[in-house]
């Protein structure tokens, strides 16, 4: 099963490749169990992140809701939604507090 991956993940070779019913359900396990380790571990490093509200970024930056507005379509700064509630996660704030005289 790991020389599939390693075949899969050269993407050089250009591969037919045959298989019965239970590698097949191998290497989908494989992927699945991939894909949760991976969304777990970014689910865990989302969780520890400090998350700044609006009314903190805009003291922070001094800046009203319309530059948060214009920024977040820029890229500048992007915020998180969830409900009704917009965020900003502590990690891009300072990545834009670093670029403060280029953006204001």
């Amino acid at each position: 099963m790991d020389d599939l991956f390693n075949i899969l993940n050269d993407g050089k070779a250009h591969v037919k490749v045959e298989m019965n019913a239970a590698d097949l359900k191998a290497f989908s396990d494989e992927l699945i169990r991939r894909a949760k380790d991976e969304l777990g571990s970014m689910v865990e490093a989302a969780r520890k992140e400090r998350m700044l509200s609006k009314a903190e970024v805009k003291e922070l930056f001094g800046v009203c809701d319309a530059t948060l507005w214009h920024w977040d379509k820029k890229g500048i700064l992007k915020p998180v939604k969830t409900g009704n509630k917009v965020l900003y996660p502590e990690y891009e704030v300072r990545k834009a507090l670093g670029k403060r005289n280029q953006i204001i």
